[in-house]
């Protein structure tokens, strides 16, 4: 009877240790998926290195950085893939996403949006065919009012909806018809390869990874022209934070710059874009 007892009790006990592990497994997994805020981020699927789907999941520097700082803030997060940074405003003024990373700060866009603190350095190169023989591409020292008068009459594939400084949008209201908008990198590189534009602008780690690809390496290169060089933040609807809640995300910003920057210079490392 004793010895029944004990190995009852015996028993009991092992039920009770197992129970009171799940209960603090289960505490200790709601606490790491509770959240302050739930935010629905714009997303490519198709900028690389920066953002891409592969299998199902979003991977790149920009995803890096962002749930970085997000969990940092104590945020959640919800990614929303959509084809264009146009496209990702439009949804944005619609209501339908909450946060752009990535953004030039205008006084346009403060109209309609709020912004973080910046993050990290945006760089705009000038990209050419290996054919292209112009000299001036290389000079880094020209000036942009020089820069801009030698490229008129040239065709310059750009980015739709993205910000190029107050210089390049002079130079494009002077010559409208010299500007080619398209949605995605691949596609301006695929006009230059094919000759239907002499320049490309493009981001400096973008342009470095597609130039290593089969496609295009050893057919476009860089030129030492830096069209563009700003810092990025993140743009946030506004009202979507309160007071509080943004000085956090700003904090997690704050506190994460040398994460950042390590993250930033591991993937220029990567694609030899130092």
């Amino acid at each position: 009877m004793i010895k029944a007892t004990s190995k009852l009790y015996r028993e009991l006990m092992l039920n009770v240790c197992t129970l009171t592990l799940m209960l603090v497994a289960v505490t200790l997994s709601r606490a790491a998926y509770s959240c302050e805020k739930s935010l629905r981020v714009s997303i490519s699927g198709n900028w690389p290195p920066y953002s891409q789907r592969v299998n199902g999941q979003y991977e790149g520097l920009e995803v890096e950085v962002v749930e970085l700082v997000l969990k940092e803030a104590g945020f959640c997060w919800q990614y929303v893939e959509l084809p264009s940074s146009s496209r990702a405003f439009k949804q944005f003024q619609e209501n339908k996403v909450d946060l752009i990373p990535a953004a030039s700060f205008t006084q346009s866009r403060r109209k309609y949006a709020e912004f973080s603190l910046p993050y990290r350095q945006e760089v705009m190169l000038l990209f050419a065919h290996q054919d292209n023989t112009d000299t001036v591409m290389q000079e880094s020292s020209i000036t942009s009012t020089a820069l801009l008068r030698h490229l008129k009459n040239n065709l310059i594939a750009i980015n739709r909806g993205s910000v190029y400084g107050q210089g390049f949008e002079g130079f494009r209201k002077v010559c409208e018809d010299c500007v080619v908008e398209t949605n995605f990198a691949h596609e301006r590189f695929n006009l230059i390869k094919h000759k239907r534009v002499e320049y490309a602008v493009e981001d400096i780690l973008t342009g470095a990874h597609l130039t290593q690809e089969t496609s295009y390496k050893g057919v476009i290169r860089a030129t030492a022209i830096k069209i563009y060089d700003n810092p990025i933040h993140y743009m946030l609807r506004p009202g979507m934070l309160s007071e509080p809640q943004l000085r956090q995300l700003n904090l997690a910003i704050i506190k994460n710059r040398q994460r950042i920057e390590e993250i930033v210079q591991r993937y220029k490392q990567r694609y030899g874009a130092d």
